[in-house]
């Protein structure tokens, strides 16, 4: 009896985890080798600097957490690198984003907010920047709208939006989260 009753406990624990992988957010196809999106930002720090951003985000496939596989990401996984190009632009760095500082909350079936996590930009104007940028992903247009304030190091503020950056690889994709058609319950 005592056996039969640690079995059923221990099932139950591992139902519990299993549940709490079913809330993880993922991409999907997975981002390894990268998703990679393209498009015009305004940067501006004392000075107004419109570049061609290329944010790639990469990370490993997870097939292995979930039963049936299938090829994602988790997005706690993602990591991210923001290049800016066209004119002074360059001179522009954005620090790459490590895992465990992207997340995601679902808006619905039809997309998101991304949030990048302590983003540190060093600026063509004196004192640099850090700060969150947030991303709201457009599923069925395949697109992300940035903007973010990133606090001064010192100095006045950085700022960074652009509407209209576009997936360029894969051909598509899609994002979900538990409470969303797409989420995959056995994720």
């Amino acid at each position: 009896m005592k056996r039969t009753v640690a079995f059923l406990v221990s099932s139950v624990a591992l139902l519990g985890a299993q549940t709490a992988m079913a809330s993880a957010p993922y991409v999907a196809p997975a981002a390894t080798p990268a998703w990679v999106f393209e498009g015009e930002v305004d940067v501006y720090k004392g000075i107004a600097l419109t570049c061609n951003a290329t944010v790639t985000i990469s990370g490993p496939n997870n097939a292995s957490d979930t039963t049936p596989p299938f090829s994602h990401t988790d997005v706690a996984n993602l990591s991210a690198t923001i290049d800016l190009a066209g004119g002074l632009c360059p001179l522009v760095n954005v620090a790459p984003i490590p895992a465990g500082n992207i997340s995601y909350a679902s808006t619905g079936s039809t997309g998101g907010i991304f949030t990048l996590h302590d983003v540190f930009v060093t600026t063509i104007t004196p004192g640099n920047c850090e700060g969150d940028i947030t991303a709201v992903w457009d599923e069925p247009n395949q697109r992300l709208s940035v903007s973010g304030i990133l606090p001064a190091v010192s100095g006045s503020d950085c700022t960074m939006d652009g509407d209209d950056i576009g997936l360029v690889t894969p051909a598509s994709g899609n994002v979900s989260a538990d409470g969303d058609a797409d989420h995959n319950p056995n994720h």
